[in-house]
């Protein structure tokens, strides 16, 4: 295949899968499947935050209402499609949601009143200094001894992966023309924002409040059970920490 053919094919591709994530999923709301039809793809984030922050004097009625029935109170933030059993799921409006939240607004729930909180996929989506407030936030509803587990896109291992024999990045963005098109990918696409590697996710642990955050395999938790998505675990860098006692 010829250069020409080799970019038209990757373009094409690329098309591709925005149309995948514009199309409705299974998980959709009626609300959520009436925005993709209705609303252009610019403005859908809008629209759902415009529909969430309208809710939010009922929501935060039924935060409170939640968090008296739930013991012990796991709070998944930024669920999207992937609603976790057992798991207060938090997200804008048209997701499967227990709780439809804008988190640019903090988290509505007391101090010291979760025992864990976990999100996956979020973070990248956020720029840093507004991470960092989600990053306190968490740590004020944490009850000490309380557990945040965070997975966010392996950045330091694509870029690893670019600058030495390509196995993880072509794992990762199979057949692209060349390792940077793949590579960049993870920085452009999606909507993120933010791209984290272990320095980088620890140090924002550690300005938050946690000092001892620790890298985590997939699956390998300090909770009873890992909320991990399996589709997620060969992208996924996984931290966890443990809020202090004082």
């Amino acid at each position: 295949m010829d250069a020409r053919a080799r970019l038209e094919a990757y373009l094409a591709l690329v098309a591709e899968s925005q149309n995948r994530l514009n199309s409705s999923n299974t998980t959709d709301s009626l609300l959520r499947r009436i925005t993709k039809y209705a609303v252009p793809v610019h403005r859908r984030g809008t629209a759902r935050m415009l529909v969430t922050n309208a809710v939010m004097p009922v929501q935060r009625r039924k935060a409170r209402r939640l968090a008296s029935q739930s013991d012990p109170l796991h709070l998944h933030l930024g669920s999207g499609g992937q609603a976790k059993a057992g798991w207060l799921n938090i997200d804008l409006a048209g997701d499967p949601v227990d709780l439809a939240w804008n988190l640019a607004k903090g988290i509505p729930f007391a101090d010291n009143s979760a025992a864990a909180v976990f999100h996956e996929h979020l973070f990248e989506h956020i720029p840093l200094e507004a991470g960092l407030v989600l990053m306190d936030e968490t740590f004020r509803v944490l009850r000490p001894g309380g557990v945040l587990r965070v997975g966010v896109p392996d950045a330091g291992e694509l870029l690893r992966s670019y600058v030495g024999d390509g196995t993880y990045l072509e794992a990762i963005h199979p057949g692209r023309p060349t390792r940077l098109l793949g590579a960049q990918e993870l920085f452009y696409w999606h909507r993120h924002t933010t791209m984290y590697d272990e320095e980088t996710l620890a140090l924002t642990f550690r300005a938050g409040g946690f000092p001892e955050p620790q890298t985590r395999e997939f699956g390998d938790s300090n909770l009873a059970v890992a909320p991990d998505t399996e589709r997620r675990r060969a992208e996924t860098l996984y931290m966890e920490a443990v809020k202090p006692s004082a």
